[in-house]
């Protein structure tokens, strides 16, 4: 009898507690393994170490997720990072995530994949908090791009435990780049210091 083989998910989730190079804790990694782009819209419910659900948090994602906001190109991957708040929102150790919809949008497949990264001064990647004077974006992609930029505030680590944001500010006004360019945006002087991070996702146009 003849092997029957294994069709491909259209889409992938992987969620990763507390990340083991440096990088942010409480991240999803949505993969889109079909040839359209799409919003997906994810509902979360966020579990305690003993599997218990925590009816008493409320999760979103920092780039929009659970709103259906952010875009999620043809064969591409996107990004989020999970914020909890409410009671227990500390004791979060698991997330159960459903796709409660899908939307498809019109927007090309990325050749490469766009980048978000905190600078300092000299315009320098930097990774130091008190360094953290701009953020530097690159589209290397041979067509135009919207990103919706924020920057993300941490908790200090304790122990071996999942880093929870506690705050999120999220630019004003989407960023459009321009084929295969860099743009650089300074941070003002009174936020310097406070963010630990910055995360970014693709948008639909702001223009029509």
């Amino acid at each position: 009898m003849p092997r029957r083989q294994r069709r491909t998910q259209p889409f992938t989730v992987k969620y990763t507690p507390v990340s083991t190079d440096g990088s942010l804790d409480q991240t999803l990694t949505i993969t889109n393994n079909t040839e359209t782009s799409v919003q997906p819209t994810l509902r979360f419910t966020p579990y305690n170490m003993y599997g218990q659900e925590l009816p008493h948090v409320t999760t979103q994602g920092v780039n929009g997720t659970h709103l259906g906001r952010a875009v999620l190109p043809a064969g591409g991957t996107l990004t989020e990072v999970l914020r909890f708040d409410g009671q227990g929102e500390r004791q979060v150790r698991g997330v159960g995530i459903e796709l409660a919809a899908v939307e498809e949008v019109d927007h090309p497949a990325l050749e490469e994949p766009v980048k978000t990264v905190m600078i300092d001064l000299d315009q320098k990647a930097t990774a130091d908090p008190a360094e953290f004077w701009g953020i530097g974006m690159v589209n290397p992609n041979p067509f135009g791009v919207t990103m919706r930029v924020s920057l993300v505030e941490l908790e200090p680590r304790e122990r071996d435990n999942p880093r929870q944001v506690v705050d999120v500010a999220t630019l004003t006004d989407d960023v459009d780049l321009a084929s295969v360019s860099n743009h650089v945006i300074w941070l003002p002087e009174d936020v310097r210091g406070q963010f630990h991070d910055v995360v970014h996702c693709l948008v639909l146009p702001t223009y029509a």
